[in-house]
């Protein structure tokens, strides 16, 4: 780097702002929910050279656990290659999935035309500098590229997905998926846990019948709300807040602690009946409501924090199934 370069990254370096880590966590949190309630209709995209990046849900290996992981994370194309950058939001730690590929650097992708087998590698010397000056050709990465990735401690990765086939998906490989998705040990492993398989791999369990309960109450939440004229605050005040200790990352004990408490349904059952027999408080009322519907609704989504022993339990009985993560901290997406 020549010294007028410094000069100009020091120049600049002050101004350029990050945005705020609850931020971003509230940002990755939203669009794996997006996904995963449009059953990945909603949350991928094409890279448009001049107007935005594109998304793409990328699938590692996870580097301790041995777990399918999945992320969400902006992308260009460079010929069959796809390409990202490990900038994780622009924080100082690396992103989860880049560590997951450097220690296992096969993964799948799953892009707006279907999934993908790839190998991931690291760009360098001149390869990394000309696809670096690709990423200003697809906004989305943030102003300022270069001033940001200055701010970090270490040079941000240029992560290059190679397609493992030159073809893919290939005829060979739906028949093969369909196949393991129409497999009699699956269906039977599916029949013993008291789930019962639909179409192409997905699965009605026993819980989801709490999803109609908890649905009623966040309806009849909105009806109180409209009634003594509180408005949405509460809704979506009580709603949130269950869910904040997850911003601040569930791996510290602290944190969990709180997730668990607000999620004893007692609590909120409490809180509801107090406001509700006393009527101190139309606002908490309609919140109680609320609350207690988000926890019902989880219930039904299995929307949960599992414990090290139940994971390991978990993965015993289902080693292939991914699935996304839960903690903030070990994900990615397009501004990471």
């Amino acid at each position: 780097m020549t010294n007028a370069e410094i000069s100009r990254l020091a120049d600049h370096q002050p101004t350029v702002r990050t945005p705020p880590r609850f931020a971003v966590r509230i940002f990755w949190i939203a669009q794996r929910t997006i996904y995963r309630l449009s059953n990945g209709h909603i949350g991928l995209s094409r890279p448009e050279a001049g107007n935005k990046f594109g998304m793409l849900r990328l699938e590692t290996v996870g580097r301790r656990t041995g777990k399918r992981r999945a992320a969400i994370v902006g992308y260009f194309e460079d010929g069959q290659n796809l390409v990202t950058v490990a900038m994780n939001g622009w924080g100082e730690d690396e992103p989860a999935w880049w560590l997951n590929l450097q220690s296992n650097p096969e993964a799948t992708v799953s892009l707006v035309d279907g999934p993908r087998s790839v190998i991931a590698r690291v760009a360098s010397g001149e390869e990394r500098e000309r696809l670096w000056a690709k990423v200003g050709e697809y906004p989305g990465w943030g102003a300022d590229v270069d001033g940001r990735a200055a701010r970090r401690p270490r040079p941000t990765a240029v992560v290059i997905l190679e397609p493992r086939d030159a073809v893919a998906q290939t005829d060979a490989f739906r028949a093969d998926a369909s196949d393991r998705a129409a497999s009699t040990p699956q269906r039977d492993a599916a029949s013993a846990a008291g789930e019962r398989v639909i179409g192409r791999g997905r699965r009605v369990r026993l819980r989801h019948l709490w999803l109609v309960p908890g649905i009623g109450l966040a309806l009849f939440a909105n009806t109180q709300a409209s009634r003594l004229g509180v408005g949405i605050v509460p809704l979506l005040l009580f709603g949130i807040v269950p869910d904040v200790p997850r911003l601040f990352g569930l791996r510290r004990p602290t944190m969990r602690m709180l997730h668990a408490v607000m999620h004893l349904p007692p609590v909120a059952l409490a809180v509801l009946v107090a406001t509700a027999t006393t009527g101190m408080s139309p606002f908490v009322y309609v919140g109680a409501l609320a609350w207690l519907g988000h926890i019902v609704v989880g219930w039904g989504t299995g929307d949960r924090v599992r414990s090290a022993d139940s994971q390991v339990a978990k993965q015993a009985r289902a080693p292939h199934a991914a699935h996304d993560e839960i903690a903030p901290e070990a994900t990615a997406i397009s501004v990471a």
